[in-house]
């Protein structure tokens, strides 16, 4: 699952502006308390003959963190997350019409410790330890249901230049609606450790690169570039798996490239993205841990888990006023042997009532041509927001 079109991923700054404190106690007296509560709704309704049901749900949800101040450069927080299901306004468990996107496993309301850490700032670096977000191209927060992905990790930052941005870390385990549990699993066996490098040449170019281990499944090595001249950008990504040889569950290896364009003129944007993929029999792309940081992700579909992949998305989006905004997708995937063949057709719509409160609305639309009898590639879906943070 992914947003709509990604063109650029940014690492994390070393910025804050947190107060020092004279003493522990102090620390925690001028803590500060932030987050985010959110009301959603989710409908699904499968375009399959005979016709399934159409599931919906209901949820009111949030992330509350409470972080201390700093004292001797050292920070503590921790925020709970929970969902709580609106049962009547959601379909019937029992009767098969219940959409379980925002809810664990069993379909259940349920809470955790989403972020849990000790911050350590040093010179112009950073370690944070314990359960935390990150966003990096391949282990990212891709917050798309209830609250964001967050990872139980070591991870450094260092600014060692103005231009030049080093992160690396380990990430034990993960939660989220990407990851295949309800709270905390295991992140690829014992862990994936990652190494990246981020340049901005000027205000027109920026890089980026880096190299992961998914323990015991595969290897990657990731790179894009962006060049941005006037309302003018262009992106080129490219990534290669190495599999490892025991491996027999995510089947990643391979190699796939990407490009990105985009012009804007006054309110109006355009874009096209496209990637492509070149895997042995039965092999493809896998996201990692979170949406992934390719070009050419919709709402629903992506290239994960399609061999020797085409896909492109053409998007139009416009400004209607300072408040609102339309945009348009239309997007193609398919894979070698076309038993994947999508096209996947995207309406979304913000609103920014005012600068802590938005709304969202996003229509997806999903035609497996390929196998027209699936229900999980042929449907349409309607998702709404709101967001009001704090």
């Amino acid at each position: 699952m992914n947003k709509l079109v990604t063109t650029s991923l940014l690492i994390s700054g070393l910025a804050t502006t947190t107060v020092q404190a004279a003493s522990f106690d102090n620390a925690f007296k001028n803590a500060k308390t932030t987050g985010q509560l959110r009301f959603s709704y989710i409908s699904s309704a499968p375009d399959v003959t005979p016709a399934a049901k159409t599931t919906f749900a209901t949820a009111l949800g949030g992330e509350i963190k409470f972080e201390t101040a700093k004292w001797n450069n050292i920070q503590f927080a921790i925020a709970p997350y929970f969902v709580e299901k609106l049962s009547a306004l959601s379909g019937d468990a029992d009767n098969n019409e219940l959409n379980t996107d925002f809810f664990n496993k069993k379909g259940k309301s349920f809470s955790y410790i989403g972020e849990a850490y000790i911050n350590y700032d040093f010179g112009k670096g950073r370690l944070r330890f314990g359960r935390q977000k990150l966003d990096n191209p391949f282990i990212n927060t891709d917050d798309i249901r209830m609250f964001s992905n967050t990872f139980n990790a070591i991870w450094l930052n260092m600014n060692l230049s103005d231009s030049l941005t080093l992160q690396t870390g380990l990430v034990g385990s993960w939660a989220g609606f990407d990851s295949t549990q309800d709270i905390f699993s295991k992140a690829s066996n014992d862990g994936v450790t990652a190494l990246g490098v981020n340049y901005k040449q000027s205000n027109a170019l920026s890089t980026q690169a880096w190299y992961y281990n998914f323990d015991k499944e595969y290897s990657l090595l990731y790179a894009d570039v962006t060049y941005t001249t006037g309302d003018f950008e262009l992106g080129a990504q490219v990534a290669n798996y190495t599999e490892e040889k025991s491996t027999t569950t995510k089947n990643a290896d391979g190699r796939v490239i990407g490009m990105s364009v985009s012009y804007s003129t006054g309110p109006f944007t355009f874009a096209a993205v496209m990637n492509s993929s070149a895997n042995t029999t039965g092999k493809s792309a896998d996201l990692g841990l979170g949406g992934g940081g390719f070009y050419a992700a919709m709402d629903e579909t992506t290239i994960a888990g399609l061999n020797d992949v085409q896909s492109r998305i053409f998007s139009f989006g416009t400004a209607v006023s300072d408040k609102f905004t339309v945009s348009v997708a239309h997007g193609h995937f398919e894979d070698n042997a076309k038993a994947t063949n999508i096209d996947e057709t995207d309406i979304l719509l913000g609103y920014s009532v005012k600068d802590n409160l938005n709304i969202e609305f996003v229509h997806a639309k999903i035609n497996n041509k390929g196998n027209q009898a699936d229900a999980g590639t042929n449907f349409s879906r309607q998702t709404a927001r709101v967001t009001y943070t704090f």
